[in-house]
Protein backbone atom coordinates (compact mmCIF):
# COMPACT_ATOMS: atom_id res chain seq x y z
CA UNK A 1 0.00 0.00 0.00
CA UNK A 2 1.72 3.40 -1.02
CA UNK A 3 0.23 5.52 1.20
CA UNK A 4 -0.01 3.16 4.41
CA UNK A 5 1.92 0.64 4.85
CA UNK A 6 0.80 -2.77 3.33
CA UNK A 7 -2.71 -5.28 3.88
CA UNK A 8 -4.32 -9.31 3.12
CA UNK A 9 -7.88 -11.30 4.33
CA UNK A 10 -10.90 -13.65 3.98
CA UNK A 11 -14.15 -14.44 4.33
CA UNK A 12 -16.91 -15.27 6.79
CA UNK A 13 -18.19 -18.24 7.63
CA UNK A 14 -21.12 -18.56 4.88
CA UNK A 15 -18.76 -18.00 1.81
CA UNK A 16 -15.06 -18.66 0.45
CA UNK A 17 -11.88 -16.42 1.09
CA UNK A 18 -11.74 -13.84 -1.97
CA UNK A 19 -9.24 -13.81 -5.33
CA UNK A 20 -6.22 -13.94 -4.94
CA UNK A 21 -3.80 -12.33 -2.45
CA UNK A 22 -2.71 -8.79 -2.83
CA UNK A 23 1.14 -8.02 -2.56
CA UNK A 24 3.00 -4.84 -1.03
CA UNK A 25 4.14 -2.48 -4.34
CA UNK A 26 8.00 -2.60 -4.64
CA UNK A 27 9.04 0.56 -3.23
CA UNK A 28 12.66 2.14 -4.00
CA UNK A 29 12.87 3.02 -0.24
CA UNK A 30 12.03 1.06 3.10
CA UNK A 31 9.70 3.29 5.04
CA UNK A 32 11.27 1.24 8.14
CA UNK A 33 14.97 2.07 7.49
CA UNK A 34 16.15 4.04 10.41
CA UNK A 35 13.04 3.13 13.04
CA UNK A 36 13.81 1.14 16.17
CA UNK A 37 13.00 -2.10 16.78
CA UNK A 38 9.88 -1.90 18.08
CA UNK A 39 8.81 0.99 15.50
CA UNK A 40 9.93 -1.27 12.88
CA UNK A 41 7.30 -4.09 14.96
CA UNK A 42 4.69 -1.95 14.97
CA UNK A 43 4.78 -0.61 10.94
CA UNK A 44 4.85 -4.41 10.26
CA UNK A 45 2.01 -5.09 12.25
CA UNK A 46 0.07 -2.31 10.42
CA UNK A 47 1.44 -2.98 7.33
CA UNK A 48 0.03 -6.83 7.78
CA UNK A 49 -3.55 -5.81 9.41
CA UNK A 50 -3.86 -2.84 6.27
CA UNK A 51 -3.27 -5.85 3.52
CA UNK A 52 -5.71 -7.96 5.07
CA UNK A 53 -8.30 -4.92 5.07
CA UNK A 54 -7.93 -4.74 1.65
CA UNK A 55 -8.90 -8.12 0.98
CA UNK A 56 -11.92 -8.28 3.91
CA UNK A 57 -13.24 -4.86 2.31
CA UNK A 58 -13.21 -6.30 -1.35
CA UNK A 59 -15.39 -9.17 0.10
CA UNK A 60 -17.70 -7.15 2.01
CA UNK A 61 -21.23 -7.21 -0.19
CA UNK A 62 -23.64 -4.93 -0.32
CA UNK A 63 -25.60 -4.10 2.91
CA UNK A 64 -22.99 -6.13 4.91
CA UNK A 65 -20.95 -4.09 7.59
CA UNK A 66 -17.76 -4.06 9.18
CA UNK A 67 -16.82 -2.02 12.53
CA UNK A 68 -13.53 -2.17 13.82
CA UNK A 69 -12.89 -0.81 17.46
CA UNK A 70 -10.13 -0.34 19.74
CA UNK A 71 -11.01 -2.77 22.50
CA UNK A 72 -12.50 -1.32 25.58
CA UNK A 73 -13.88 2.14 24.16
CA UNK A 74 -16.47 3.27 21.68
CA UNK A 75 -13.95 4.47 19.40
CA UNK A 76 -14.51 2.91 15.87
CA UNK A 77 -14.20 2.85 12.13
CA UNK A 78 -16.91 1.58 10.12
CA UNK A 79 -17.62 0.11 6.41
CA UNK A 80 -21.11 -0.55 5.29
CA UNK A 81 -21.43 -2.32 1.71
CA UNK A 82 -23.59 -0.19 -0.79
CA UNK A 83 -23.51 -2.87 -4.04
CA UNK A 84 -23.15 -0.45 -6.84
CA UNK A 85 -23.28 2.79 -4.79
CA UNK A 86 -19.81 2.29 -3.58
CA UNK A 87 -19.10 2.51 -0.10
CA UNK A 88 -19.88 4.57 2.81
CA UNK A 89 -17.40 4.87 5.51
CA UNK A 90 -17.76 6.47 9.02
CA UNK A 91 -15.84 7.14 11.97
CA UNK A 92 -17.23 7.83 15.57
CA UNK A 93 -18.09 11.16 16.14
CA UNK A 94 -18.49 12.87 19.77
CA UNK A 95 -22.28 12.20 19.32
CA UNK A 96 -21.60 8.58 20.58
CA UNK A 97 -18.75 9.04 22.76
CA UNK A 98 -18.68 9.03 26.60
CA UNK A 99 -16.91 12.28 27.86
CA UNK A 100 -13.69 10.32 28.62
CA UNK A 101 -13.29 9.17 25.07
CA UNK A 102 -14.14 12.61 23.16
CA UNK A 103 -12.35 13.60 20.21
CA UNK A 104 -10.59 17.11 20.64
CA UNK A 105 -10.13 19.54 18.83
CA UNK A 106 -6.72 18.47 17.41
CA UNK A 107 -8.31 14.75 16.71
CA UNK A 108 -11.23 17.09 14.52
CA UNK A 109 -8.55 19.03 12.21
CA UNK A 110 -6.40 15.64 11.94
CA UNK A 111 -9.76 13.69 10.43
CA UNK A 112 -10.55 16.63 8.45
CA UNK A 113 -7.13 16.65 6.68
CA UNK A 114 -7.28 13.00 6.29
CA UNK A 115 -10.15 13.30 3.56
CA UNK A 116 -13.49 12.79 6.37
CA UNK A 117 -16.38 15.22 6.17
CA UNK A 118 -17.02 16.52 9.65
CA UNK A 119 -20.36 15.19 11.11
CA UNK A 120 -23.10 16.74 8.81
CA UNK A 121 -26.55 16.28 11.38
CA UNK A 122 -27.52 15.32 14.57
CA UNK A 123 -28.52 11.44 15.45
CA UNK A 124 -31.86 10.04 14.92
CA UNK A 125 -33.15 10.96 18.75
CA UNK A 126 -32.53 14.59 17.67
CA UNK A 127 -33.90 14.61 14.12
CA UNK A 128 -32.29 13.10 11.18
CA UNK A 129 -31.44 14.20 7.65
CA UNK A 130 -31.25 11.70 4.66
CA UNK A 131 -28.15 12.94 3.09
CA UNK A 132 -24.82 13.32 5.72
CA UNK A 133 -24.03 11.38 8.96
CA UNK A 134 -23.71 12.16 12.50
CA UNK A 135 -20.26 10.86 12.16
CA UNK A 136 -17.33 11.68 10.53
CA UNK A 137 -17.94 10.09 6.98
CA UNK A 138 -17.22 10.14 2.89
CA UNK A 139 -18.95 8.20 0.76
CA UNK A 140 -17.16 6.45 -2.17
CA UNK A 141 -18.48 5.20 -5.67
CA UNK A 142 -17.20 2.15 -7.37
CA UNK A 143 -15.23 1.25 -8.65
CA UNK A 144 -13.80 0.84 -4.88
CA UNK A 145 -10.24 2.00 -4.34
CA UNK A 146 -9.50 -0.37 -1.75
CA UNK A 147 -6.16 0.54 -0.56
CA UNK A 148 -6.96 4.33 -0.43
CA UNK A 149 -10.22 3.00 2.27
CA UNK A 150 -8.14 0.42 3.58
CA UNK A 151 -4.87 3.41 4.30
CA UNK A 152 -7.36 5.78 5.09
CA UNK A 153 -9.12 3.17 7.55
CA UNK A 154 -5.10 2.79 9.32
CA UNK A 155 -3.82 6.52 9.17
CA UNK A 156 -6.91 7.20 11.37
CA UNK A 157 -7.35 4.36 13.75
CA UNK A 158 -3.38 5.44 14.50
CA UNK A 159 -3.50 8.94 14.44
CA UNK A 160 -6.87 10.43 15.84
CA UNK A 161 -8.21 7.91 17.25
CA UNK A 162 -5.30 6.51 19.02
CA UNK A 163 -4.62 2.57 18.72
CA UNK A 164 -0.99 1.62 19.24
CA UNK A 165 -1.01 -1.77 17.51
CA UNK A 166 -3.43 -3.60 15.54
CA UNK A 167 -3.99 -6.16 18.50
CA UNK A 168 -5.52 -3.19 20.67
CA UNK A 169 -8.83 -3.48 18.17
CA UNK A 170 -11.51 -6.15 17.66
CA UNK A 171 -13.92 -6.38 15.08
CA UNK A 172 -17.67 -6.82 14.17
CA UNK A 173 -19.59 -7.71 10.94
CA UNK A 174 -22.99 -8.40 10.12
CA UNK A 175 -25.36 -8.32 7.23
CA UNK A 176 -28.43 -6.38 6.70
CA UNK A 177 -30.83 -8.83 7.61
CA UNK A 178 -28.90 -9.89 10.89
CA UNK A 179 -26.78 -12.10 10.04
CA UNK A 180 -23.31 -12.82 11.83
CA UNK A 181 -20.41 -12.44 9.48
CA UNK A 182 -17.17 -13.98 10.76
CA UNK A 183 -13.48 -12.40 8.87
CA UNK A 184 -11.06 -15.39 10.68
CA UNK A 185 -7.84 -13.81 8.28
CA UNK A 186 -8.58 -10.48 9.50
CA UNK A 187 -6.33 -11.53 12.25
CA UNK A 188 -8.50 -9.51 14.68
CA UNK A 189 -10.68 -10.83 17.87
CA UNK A 190 -14.40 -10.54 17.11
CA UNK A 191 -16.17 -8.23 19.42
CA UNK A 192 -18.65 -9.98 21.85
CA UNK A 193 -22.71 -8.96 21.15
Amino acid sequence: MSEMQNPGAGRSEHRGAPGASMRPPEQAVDPADGMTSRQRQLHEAWVGFGWQLIQVLGALEEDEYLIINIKGSNRFVQFAGQGAHGMRVEVVSNFYLPESERLGELQHDLLLKLGWNAPSNLPDEFGHEPVGSPNYFIDLPRPLDLERIASLAVNTLIGPLDADHPLDLEYGSFAESGESIRWPTLGLRRAQP
